[in-house]
């Protein structure tokens, strides 16, 4: 069995031998690049703008509880509140 290493500093050296080829391919792909079409933002944008609309829903109807949650009494006095008149 041979060993491993000898196996890779022979082929190392082989490669270090070789030319490497003179292939210039920036220019393709700048240009494939400059050529694909950027993917629509809208989609994005309907997504944001529904989740901010549902938040200031949440929000808007959360904020009574919020005020029963600091302060259980307040509850009391706007039941006594609409009572009185």
């Amino acid at each position: 069995m041979a060993n491993p290493l000898q196996i890779l500093e022979d082929l190392s050296a082989r490669a270090r031998r070789e030319d490497p080829p003179s292939i210039d391919v920036s220019r393709s792909v700048l240009i494939r690049l400059n050529q694909e079409i950027p993917p629509p933002a809208w989609p994005m944008v309907l997504v944001a703008s529904s989740t901010a609309g549902v938040a200031l829903v949440i929000l808007s109807t959360s904020l009574p509880l919020i005020e029963m949650l600091t302060d259980p009494w307040s509850a009391f006095f706007v039941m006594a509140a609409n009572i009185l008149p």
